[in-house]
């Protein structure tokens, strides 16, 4: 039984943090080539704006750094580095949000980009549902966001938020029903196309 326990925390592994925990000079650039991609998908669809989302994800790597340099050894072999880095990433989109509380997103139209969607009705769809999904309350909208436009399990959304499970399971299906409630909205104020 311990071995097999052993077996399972070694197969969950991340050999980056180990280059991490051993200072390999050019474990904390693969780091942020490995993640900056999908964590500036993740703020930018949090903020809605480009550079906002630039200066999310560089804040937070800037603090993550820093914060792995100060670990130690043990601690940084036995991180989960990704629900980590989100994490941090959605402290830095919560600083962003909380300064410019006021202020709407600017650049949600290039969101499209972020979703996939080429062109034509699909993109108005989609487009739809970003527009609607900026309405919601922050944290149903961190959960959607999470879940279905960065594609984490349930699990690491827990691991990223800080929330217990069931808690990301419930934001998310109460922030879907939300969402459905708005889109409705949108699509009886024009006209019923849909």
């Amino acid at each position: 039984m311990e071995a097999k326990a052993r077996h399972n925390a070694e197969s969950q592994h991340d050999p980056l943090a180990a280059r991490l925990a051993d200072g390999d000079p050019r474990a904390p650039r693969d780091l942020v080539e490995r993640h900056q991609t999908e964590l500036y998908r993740y703020a930018f669809a949090m903020l809605g704006n480009r550079g906002a989302a630039d200066d999310a994800v560089q804040a937070a790597f800037e603090r993550a750094l820093a914060a792995l340099g100060r670990y130690p050894e043990e601690r940084l072999r036995g991180m989960r580095l990704r629900a980590w880095l989100y994490r941090v990433t959605l402290n830095a989109v919560r600083n962003a949000l909380r300064r410019n509380r006021r202020e709407t997103p600017e650049d949600l139209g290039n969101l499209s980009e972020l979703a996939g969607v080429a062109s034509g009705e699909r993109r108005e769809e989609t487009m739809d549902v970003l527009a609607a999904l900026g309405r919601l309350p922050e944290r149903q909208r961190t959960a959607i966001t999470l879940r279905y436009l960065q594609d984490l399990p349930y699990a690491e959304i827990a691991a990223t938020t800080g929330w217990p499970e069931a808690t990301a399971r419930t934001l998310v299906r109460r922030g879907l029903g939300r969402l459905r409630g708005l889109l409705e909205i949108e699509t009886e104020k024009g006209g019923g196309t849909a």
